[in-house]
């Protein structure tokens, strides 16, 4: 086996608050540069994906209303909406994509076994039989039942199960991300191992706006996914984080260093560092700046939609204060995945090879680097128009790209654009390492990213009409956030 993946929803492919492209994912481009797409397997997502493709609601939404949404229209756009989610939930629930339902075409297993929503001890914790018990849950509290503007119940888990267990074999049950490595390692032999996974454990303080921290005293590491869950925990302590991600290599190098076919290469592991969640676009900057070293950074940080005006009159906002926190959080991360790793390379040279993920994204950075990023992109994007920054996705009425192209419209997720700079960041770390493989193909990326080739003319509505906005903001807080069992904490009304 030329290449597996294991990550979360990044890895997945998952783009505008859906896992439906991993067709465009950076390892699904690295498979191609590899010369092996025709074998490298991954899911294809039917319904536009789940939990629900805002890119393909307001597509839809803009075929049914044009590029302006009248007042006396909205309920005509509230209709479209219900109608868009009822077609995911009814496919998720009871159609083809449902939980007993095999994948089809019929396949025994993914190579990339990435999964949205995966905290660092999930790659081991959770299983399709965990899946299952998550949906039965949910369903017999009633959250499987239709509503007007329902999403397929425990969405996250439907997702995961599709992924560990295409073949819905009873023998795959007990079969976690880490129990797939194990598998083909010694099936087959795995020659790299793209290893991409920790946002989650901070990225929930972003998208929820407030700070809910481990205890660091060590005993998350003993608790049981769902018990981890209900904790509601949105920040991991670094010694939570160095527990768990130490548990994750040892638990790799136990696998890898167990038998394997003969003749099969040791295996090359590429970590991807974790990225300063606080830069994504769905929180803007607002207030007045202060520069902090290299840094640019704000008052407050709140919804794309909002201004100070809102912080002030009570929207949700991080301080400068929270931000700076949550950074120093993840640059610790960023050290023990480092320290973690070498520690391992002493006994096992040439195992794990570091990709600093977080220090390209940070040089991307728009605001936070003052209007000037760092970043030296590759060659193909120097007479790129529009180009492409960090900046929430916008577009005018007549269909220009305004600002983004990086972060799809969950403010979140790469775009297919931001998938193949994630690609080259790997290619370029893999090809140090040994590995050979053929030249990223720009300009295939280019035509792929719909949302750069066919801007959304109807974007103006989300900085206009406050309902859309709210709509778009509820359901990223509602699926991707720590809260999202639970009702959430805010009124955005």
């Amino acid at each position: 086996m030329k290449l597996f993946t294991i990550g979360d929803s990044v890895s997945q492919g998952f783009m505008s608050l859906a896992g439906a492209r991993t067709d465009l994912s950076y390892s699904s481009i690295l498979a191609r540069c590899l010369d092996i797409s025709k074998d490298y397997r991954f899911p294809a997502w039917g319904a536009e994906g789940l939990p629900v493709n805002i890119e393909a609601a307001l597509r839809k939404l803009e075929e049914d209303n044009g590029s302006d949404i009248a007042g006396f229209e909205w309920l005509r756009a509230v209709k479209s909406l219900a109608k868009i989610l009822n077609v995911t939930e009814t496919y998720y629930e009871r159609g083809p994509g449902a939980e007993l339902e095999r994948y089809d075409p019929p396949t025994p297993f993914f190579h990339n076994v990435a999964a949205w929503g995966f905290k660092i001890a999930d790659a081991w914790g959770v299983t399709p039989a965990v899946c299952r018990e998550a949906i039965r849950v949910e369903n017999s509290e009633g959250k499987g039942r239709d509503g007007f503007f329902a999403v397929p119940s425990a969405p996250m888990y439907r997702s995961a199960l599709s992924v560990l267990n295409p073949s819905r074999e009873q023998g795959n049950e007990g079969r976690s991300q880490l129990g797939w490595l194990e598998e083909h390692h010694r099936t087959s032999g795995v020659d790299n191992l793209l290893l991409f996974v920790g946002a989650n454990n901070a990225l929930s303080s972003l998208i929820e706006l407030q700070i809910r921290m481990t205890p660091g005293d060590g005993r998350v590491a003993g608790l049981r996914h769902f018990a981890r869950e209900e904790e509601r925990w949105n920040l991991w302590h670094p010694r939570d984080f160095e527990v768990e991600y130490t548990q994750l290599i040892e638990r790799v190098d136990a696998i890898l260093d167990g038998a394997r076919p003969d003749g099969a290469a040791p295996t090359k592991v590429f970590v991807g560092t974790i990225p300063l969640v606080t830069i994504c676009p769905l929180a803007k900057g607002v207030g007045p700046t202060t520069t902090v070293g290299n840094e640019v950074l704000y008052k407050y940080y709140t919804y794309f939609p909002f201004e100070e005006g809102a912080v002030q009159a009570g929207a949700p906002a991080l301080t400068i204060q929270d931000v700076q926190f949550i950074d120093r959080c993840i640059r610790r991360y960023n050290e023990l995945i480092v320290q973690i790793v070498e520690a391992s390379n002493r006994t096992h040279p040439d195992r794990y090879h570091v990709v600093d993920i977080c220090g390209a994204l940070s040089a991307l950075a728009w605001k936070r680097n003052g209007g000037k990023p760092t970043y030296a992109f590759p060659k193909e994007f120097e007479w790129l128009y529009p180009p492409v920054n960090t900046k929430y996705y916008h577009a005018d009425r007549n269909g220009r790209l305004v600002q983004g192209g990086i972060f799809s419209l969950d403010g979140v997720h790469p775009t297919a654009i931001g998938q193949g700079l994630l690609a080259h960041e790997f290619l370029e770390v893999m090809r140090k390492a040994g590995v050979v493989a053929g030249d990223i193909d720009w300009k295939s990326i280019f035509r792929s990213d719909a949302l750069y080739r066919k801007p959304i003319s109807l974007m103006q509505e989300i900085y206009e009409h406050e309902k859309l906005a709210e709509w778009v903001i509820k359901l990223v807080r509602a699926h991707m956030s720590a809260a999202k069992t639970r009702q959430l904490p805010y009124d955005l009304r």
